[in-house]
């Protein structure tokens, strides 16, 4: 009896582990399908974000691509604008070394014209002092020839009056 009773004691302990096992099992196996489940959803997840990150991926490099293009306009359009100011800047310097020289030579024109125009009117006043030291001088000449002929007309005058006067002889 006494083996009875242990191998009913080993059998009942056996089925206490083996229903132990068997609920540890079970809770485990719930574990395991929750696990999988998780499992199975993160790597839809994984997937998504894979997805979500090709597609960011592909508008970055799109975006990159385009600001690239844009930065290679505003620079060609820089550089144009540049060459243009260049070029106006270049036209300017012309125009204003031009400008300089046609007012440089204007002015010196003017002075040349203006100088001639002084040499004319001092030749002009030269000429009229002449003139008038001429006929001063001629008109001295003419006083004095006149004051002659007054005085030879006054002797001649007082001659003939002396004559007139004189008492005629009685015959």
């Amino acid at each position: 009896i006494n083996a009875e009773y242990g191998y009913e004691s080993q059998i009942s302990d056996l089925e206490h582990i083996t229903s132990t096992t068997q609920s540890k099992l079970n809770v485990m196996k719930e574990r395991l399908t929750d696990v999988e489940a998780d499992n199975i959803r993160l790597r839809g997840s994984l997937k998504s974000l894979e997805r979500q990150n090709e597609d960011i991926e592909k508008v970055s490099s799109r975006l990159k691509g385009e600001r690239d293009k844009v930065e290679e306009v505003i620079r060609e359009e820089f550089s144009e604008r540049l060459v243009l100011l260049e070029e106006e800047n270049k036209n300017l310097k012309t125009d204003l070394v031009e400008s300089r020289t046609r007012h440089k030579l204007e002015l010196e024109r003017t002075e040349k014209s203006h100088e001639i125009e002084m040499g004319d009117v001092q030749g002009r006043i030269t000429s009229a002092f002449s003139k008038r030291d001429e006929l001063i001088r001629e008109l001295r000449e003419k006083e004095g020839a006149a004051l002659a002929r007054a005085d030879h007309l006054e002797a001649l005058l007082i001659k003939q009056r002396e004559e007139l006067l004189k008492p005629i002889p009685k015959k």
